[in-house]
């Protein structure tokens, strides 16, 4: 029974089609013992592994697309005396990004560089149905190439016949095909994109989640949760705050898409969303036909656009009144107080964590405060302490720090120090190029020698600029900072308090007491100004 045959109607989970793919890993079911592999390689066979991968497994979800390449491998393997004795699977992972681990090529990649498989039988050559399911970068390849010919006389195969991978001509055939694999790889998402606009133009749902409000079939309204938004518009437009819509979609018992309760955030970015009024927007525009006009999606409206126009402009006004110019310039106006941004609460929570928010300045008698932010905004609601004690400290300490950093500036250097070593890096780089173009030196040994010099020269050009912005600094580091902060306004003092820390943790002082305790305010200092 094949793989597809298990297939349920229903889509699987992560964890059961692994468990399905992982059947295929390792050695084929009815290959050859080890024994008698050895004895057909005795007689002329080659033993060979087969490497299989598909990019995505999201469509149908079952693994078929990684077993129907297995079975193409042993035909591939038929055709030239050669028996696959392991399979080497990677489902569902894309072999273009440079984020994405690949664990059984790192595995094949190990059994080549030993010569023999996990269960010990020898590794004669590779067998794929076509080279892009091995690799679509330079490094794939050369990781490939060197592990493959680490031993002499391997056979690899695809669907196109038998390739050497020993000669000159194997590192030019490479070459092309990872730029071939990353045009077809730019090809697909320029395709992507387009028919992600097409369906859009058409007014067809193109999200991947079920958006809440909606049916799983992202065109009916979902009675419940369509009433929750629906009702969220209503109480903006009557004039509460978004506060209180999140309350309420709290309270109406529905969770978002995702299973999490609602915070400011996702509630304003349902409401912000066009969607809710039939319009759909695509970075950041909305989708227009040729007269200039939105579309209209195919899904029921929640909303008018009018009221969606009207309750976007509501939460845009209460955006720009958090610190930003109303005026539409995107200019930041200064902060009112000191430390906005960087003071964190440290009140520990029920479950022992540590709320970690950030808290916000607020006006209090005579004075102001620093207090964690509501539940609502991620924050615990309950840390509140005193401000001015708070940047007084703060502001002596960081003043402190710059002083001694100051008298202990190490003098500026006019010159680099591994200069030399660079120039000599290129004059080798410079020498290498002319005996290639000479034809004294082949094609391989050029481009393996090159790799390490321009690995060379980058390392060492890379250090040079981090020198000459060293020198750059102390050059311009600031000799007297008490004197030059009387001078500073607001923005300039938060720009050099930022520049020397990372955060500061507030913890709750004692309960009962007034008196301000500095062991409660902990700084955490950039790594360079770390005591």
């Amino acid at each position: 029974m094949t793989l597809a045959d298990e297939q349920p109607k229903k889509k699987l989970t992560a964890a059961e089609v692994e468990r399905l793919v992982s059947r295929l890993r390792g050695v084929p079911t009815g290959a050859p013992s080890l024994e008698e592999a050895k004895a057909m390689r005795e007689a002329g066979w080659f033993l060979v592994v087969a490497y299989c991968r598909i990019s995505d497994d999201a469509h149908r979800r079952d693994g078929h697309g990684v077993e129907d390449q297995t079975r193409h491998c042993a035909r591939i393997a038929d055709r030239g005396r050669m028996v696959v004795i392991h399979h080497y699977i990677d489902n569902d992972k894309s072999a273009s990004k440079a984020n994405i681990v690949r664990d059984d090529f790192d595995n094949m990649v190990v059994a080549l560089e030993r010569g023999t498989t996990e269960a010990g039988y020898p590794v004669d050559g590779v067998v794929c149905v076509a080279d892009d399911r091995l690799y679509r970068g330079a490094h794939a390849y050369e990781r490939f190439v060197d592990a493959f010919t680490m031993h002499p006389d391997r056979v690899y195969a695809d669907e196109t016949g038998r390739h050497d991978l020993y000669g000159d001509g194997a590192e030019y055939r490479g070459l092309l095909g990872v730029a071939a694999a990353r045009s077809e790889t730019k090809k697909k998402k320029r395709r992507a994109r387009l028919n992600h606009l097409a369906r859009a133009e058409r007014g067809e749902p193109v999200s991947g989640r079920r958006p809440f409000g909606w049916n799983e079939d992202k065109l009916t309204l979902h009675p419940g949760e369509s009433a929750v938004v629906h009702q969220g518009v209503m109480d903006l437009l009557a004039g509460k705050s978004i506060t209180t819509v999140t309350r309420n979609f709290n309270a109406s018992g529905y969770t978002s898409t995702m299973g999490n309760g609602w915070q400011l955030q996702t509630v304003k970015q349902i409401l912000r969303n066009p969607r809710i009024c039939g319009y759909r927007k695509i970075n950041g525009e909305l989708v227009t036909d040729a007269s200039g006009n939105p579309v209209v999606g195919k899904w029921e409206a929640i909303t008018t656009p009018k009221e969606w126009y009207a309750v976007t402009a509501l939460l845009e006004k209460s955006r720009n009144a958090g610190g930003w110019d109303g005026s539409g310039e995107g200019k930041r106006t200064p902060r009112k107080y000191l430390l906005t941004g960087l003071v964190r609460c440290g009140k520990k929570l029920e479950d022992g964590r540590t709320c970690h928010t950030k808290m916000h300045g607020a006006p209090a008698r005579k004075t102001h405060k620093y207090r964690c932010r509501s539940v609502l905004d991620g924050g615990c609601d309950k840390l509140s302490r005193q401000g001015p004690a708070i940047d007084k400290l703060i502001t002596e300490l960081v003043l402190a720090k710059l002083e001694k950093r100051n008298s202990e500036r190490e003098p500026v250097e006019e010159t680099w120090a591994d200069e030399p070593k660079l120039e000599a890096a290129q004059r080798r780089k410079s020498a290498l190029e002319e005996q290639w173009h000479a034809e004294e030196i082949s094609d391989s040994t050029f481009f393996s020698l090159l790799k390490k010099e321009e690995a060379e020269i980058k390392r060492l050009s890379n250090e040079r600029k981090s020198w000459a912005a060293r020198q750059e600094k102390r050059k311009h580091a600031v000799t007297d900072v008490r004197a030059q902060w009387k001078d500073m306004d607001l923005q300039q003092k938060r720009e050099t308090i930022f520049g020397a820390l990372e955060a500061v943790i507030v913890l709750p002082g004692v309960k009962g007491s007034h008196k301000f305790d500095p062991d409660t305010i902990i700084p955490v200092w950039k790594e360079e100004d770390a005591s």
